[in-house]
């Protein structure tokens, strides 16, 4: 009778375990979530997700185009100085505000880095070029800080929307914990060559 009870049991039990590793995500199931959730902000935000970069790269406050190697979204808010570029290795230091997670709807949090009392140091990245899903790993901050790069100046001001993959490092390890897509509402460029 013993023997029959802990059959019962081991059977039970293995159900329950077997049922419960079921209820992990999959990179899959988190990206088609992570999908959605842009998507809700987009429209809850009324943005309009342009299939073409501007040519004059002048966008209205609520357009965005969508980086195809990256998935970044981006809009230019203004394009600094045109006369200079970034250069392949050079320092460029960035402030923003307005950055919220989709961790869940009830994050209302807004971080910044630009009080000066509270954050005396800029955010850092040193450009490598162009940006991919394969060359990320290059910038070991947040990547999606240098994707706009190449179209903007000295003193450029973007708004991103920066999904999981392409966001800082604790992002990037985190996303199985917490959603981290996030959007920043300002972000600004200093090249270390005109400061």
């Amino acid at each position: 009778m013993k023997k029959t009870h802990y059959i019962i049991l081991f059977l039970l039990s293995l159900v329950f375990v077997s049922t419960s590793c079921n209820k992990t995500k999959t990179y899959a199931d988190i990206l088609k979530d992570e999908s959605k959730a842009i998507d809700k902000f987009i429209k809850q935000n009324n943005l309009v997700i342009l299939k073409d970069f501007p040519k004059d790269t002048i966008f209205k406050s609520n357009e965005f185009y969508r980086d195809p190697a990256t998935g970044v979204y981006f809009n230019i808010i203004e394009r600094g100085d045109p006369k200079t570029k970034v250069k392949l290795g050079e320092e460029v230091y960035i402030r923003y505000s307005g950055l919220r997670y989709f961790a869940n709807d009830k994050d209302t949090n807004s971080y910044s880095n630009m009080d000066l009392i509270r954050s005396p140091f800029p955010e850092t990245i040193i450009y490598r070029g162009p940006v991919t899903m394969r060359n990320r790993d290059i910038y070991s901050s947040t990547p999606a800080w240098a994707v706009p790069l190449p179209l903007i100046g000295h003193s450029g001001k973007v708004k991103l929307i920066v999904p999981f993959n392409m966001g800082s490092s604790s992002d990037r390890v985190n996303y199985q914990k917490v959603l981290t897509t996030t959007y920043y509402d300002n972000v600004q460029y200093r090249f270390e060559s005109q400061s």
